[in-house]
């Protein structure tokens, strides 16, 4: 260990070198969202085609955190961080000044696959360096990038979208990317085993659950937009089946193994895991839901509807903190339950959700969702990583990671096809209530026809001619009917988040001891 390493500061600069990783690669996978359509504009490529800019992305990070268990066992922490960096560094770069989609395809595959080291190794560097009774506080602190990012994702994105060029939400990661690898070369002591990692790659375990995991996460991201029983998403269904159960088959006979399966025997483990598949799943689906109900029902802009996520950003930097220094203390169990509890208030308080819906309420709604999400996650990242043996933490940060994005795929392809469900539920109801004979049907069609048409604001006029009043009708009815989904929704996640807070009573409370 080198002199830097030795001194009681060390391990919050290499927290700070894990911080920096983690807020730029989640930074980065929300950023570009958007700057789709500036891109799809750019490119001359359509909605389905431009899509892959994401799925490429996601499908790729979330294949390759898998082999960031191996690379760190075998070459330390140090080495497998730093060639991370580098190939997030080039493929952002490359990116920023791709002439053709093809091109840009391409370079977010590199981009994907240093993405996909940043994350579980910088959990690695936390359980290295803080002991386990330090290890709430410190994730406390982590989980501020990890969660604060998806917030300030839109705003910044927005500025450079809206005011710059949409390249620079590219650009930006460059500088950041140069000062993080001269500090993980400076300040990262070098940690090769001096005794050889003598285990051999499971390649063919690893192939067959990339093909899993690839069909997976294409059917969750497409499966909306190609249509959930089309040939092509069956196909999918089905290769991702066959190769899971091949893949159980190929692990239970071979000697060698892709991870270390006896995590899943730790209560906390698996306890912990299913609580962190819940959390992403209802996280991710309100970051997807909420924006585009702010953008085009209350028809704000994407800079402000960004303005009104940071309020989550804000509670999730106070909270997590808080919750992990006292995780380290009293147990993460009950900070987990009461996060889950308070999460769910604030989902089902969107239940009522209305074109009435006001700013303050949503601010304090974000703000209330803040504090829950902060609650969680620091004690659900100690749980699951507590619950392994230090030679086990590579394993257990690589398979906390992949289900983090198994479960937030989940929750937005289910979000996105029960909001389409839901509004089709709403529109029949309207349908069986409104009698076309009934007087007050008749008075909302004179209303069209006369006041409204007549004298509303130009903008309106515009707006509604030449439709005639009975599509103008059918409009209101289809904007009533996707209000009603939304609220739906969220009370489903209200209720999502329940089961989180049961799941999170099976959590073992165990407190860690000072040495």
């Amino acid at each position: 260990m080198n002199k830097i390493a030795e001194h009681r500061l060390y391990k919050w600069l290499v927290l700070a070198i894990a911080v920096t990783a983690s807020f730029m690669a989640i930074l980065d996978i929300n950023i570009v969202i958007v700057a789709l359509p500036k891109m799809m504009s750019h490119f001359g490529v359509n909605v389905i085609t431009i899509d892959w800019v994401i799925i490429a992305y996601t499908i790729t990070y979330s294949i390759i955190i898998l082999l960031t268990s191996f690379a760190s066992k075998k070459y330390g922490l140090k080495i497998p961080f730093a060639v991370s960096i580098v190939f997030f560094l080039i493929g952002s770069a490359f990116c920023g000044f791709a002439p053709t989609y093809r091109i840009m395809i391409i370079f977010r595959i590199i981009q994907a696959v240093g993405g996909a080291g940043l994350i579980p190794i910088s959990v690695n560097l936390i359980a290295k360096y803080f002991k386990a009774q330090e290890r709430g506080t410190a994730m406390g602190v982590w989980t501020i990038g990890i969660m604060v990012a998806p917030a300030l994702g839109p705003i910044i994105g927005g500025y450079f979208v809206d005011y710059v060029d949409w390249r620079m939400i590219f650009y930006f990661n460059v500088p950041i990317g140069i000062i993080l690898f001269l500090g993980t070369l400076i300040l990262l002591e070098n940690d090769i085993p001096e005794k050889p990692f003598a285990k051999k790659f499971d390649l063919i375990g690893f192939i067959l659950v990339a093909i899993c995991l690839g069909t997976l996460l294409y059917v969750l991201n497409e499966g909306q937009t190609l249509e959930w029983d089309s040939a092509i998403i069956r196909l999918n269904e089905l290769i991702s089946a066959t190769s899971f159960i091949l893949f159980i088959v190929v692990e239970i006979f071979s000697k060698k193994h892709l991870m270390d399966y006896s995590l899943f025997k730790a209560r906390n483990f698996v306890a912990g895991n299913l609580v962190n598949m819940i959390r992403a799943g209802a996280i991710f689906s309100t970051l997807f839901l909420l924006p585009i109900f702010i953008e085009d029902l209350l028809n704000y802009n994407a800079m402000h509807a960004g303005y009104l996520m940071a309020p989550f950003a804000i509670a999730v930097a106070v909270a997590s903190p808080i919750a992990g220094k006292i995780s380290d203390k009293y147990g993460p169990k009950y900070l987990m339950f009461a996060g889950m509890l308070i999460f769910a208030i604030a989902n089902f308080s969107l239940g009522s959700i209305s074109l009435q819906t006001s700013i303050p309420f949503l601010v304090y709604n974000q703000f209330l969702r803040g504090i829950g999400v902060g609650l969680i996650n620091a004690p659900v990242m100690m749980t699951v990583i507590n619950s392994a043996k230090f030679e086990q933490i590579p394993d257990a940060s690589a398979l906390y990671n992949v289900l983090f994005q198994i479960g937030a795929s989940f929750g937005i392809a289910w979000s996105g096809e029960e909001l389409a469900v839901r509004q089709v539920y709403h529109l029949n109801q309207y349908a069986r209530d409104v009698n076309y004979n009934f007087n007050n049907f008749n008075n909302v069609i004179n209303f069209l026809r006369g006041d409204l048409m007549h004298r509303g604001s130009s903008f309106v006029r515009a707006l509604l001619h030449p439709s005639n009043s009975i599509k103008v009708f059918d409009y209101i009815i289809n904007e009533f009917s996707l209000i009603g989904a939304y609220g739906d929704v969220f009370a489903a996640l209200g209720y999502l988040c329940i089961i989180g807070g049961i799941a999170a009573i099976a959590v073992k409370n165990i407190k860690t001891k000072k040495n």
